[in-house]
């Protein structure tokens, strides 16, 4: 009995280490999306981006809206993979293996959410757009110079549609790529 609860200690905690991961690599993500509203009034010139996109290896199609995307995708893979692991544990508890299934559904939802309403607002007529969800709030880059209170209400109304959040919890900046 002290050892199945030691496990179970042991398990709880490496959830919450993964939660603490998570949320400080949403914090990470959030200085870097700062920083990256603050340099978009910086001028770059088009051949200084395929120069930096070709000495990374790789063309970038769509810049900084990929790169949001791949590193929002590698967060992700690498908790779902570690819940996953919890999950496949057979000396886990069965009440440990099911808050981690239900962390894994979450997330997943959370990513069909994020897809859905990118691609929503694209279909409204923005180029490029990125949703990030997390903690009950919804942080979304548009790629655009600036936006009109229409614009910028059509992309509330998309985000609280598909989401839930209320309006004090959703975040749009524009960013040039």
């Amino acid at each position: 009995m002290v050892y199945m609860r030691k496990r179970l200690i042991a398990i709880v905690s490496l959830i919450l280490l993964i939660a603490t991961a998570f949320v400080l690599n949403y914090g990470y993500t959030e200085k870097k999306v700062d920083n990256a509203k603050n340099s978009s009034t910086q001028e770059v010139s088009q051949k200084a981006v395929e120069t930096s996109a070709y000495t990374q290896g790789k063309y970038i199609a769509s810049g900084i809206f990929t790169a949001y995307r791949e590193e929002r995708e590698i967060n992700r893979s690498r908790s779902i993979d570690a819940l996953k692991e919890i999950v496949e544990n057979k000396n886990t508890s069965q009440a440990t293996r099911d808050e981690a299934q239900k962390q894994i559904i979450k997330l997943t939802e959370i990513t069909n959410q994020e897809m859905i309403i990118e691609n929503l607002i694209k279909a409204k007529g923005f180029q490029d757009a990125v949703v990030m969800i997390g903690n009950g709030i919804v942080n979304v880059i548009v790629q655009a110079d600036k936006l009109s209170e229409e614009e910028v209400a059509q992309i509330v109304e998309i985000v609280s549609r598909q989401t839930g959040v209320s309006l004090d919890n959703i975040k749009i900046m524009t960013r040039l790529d």
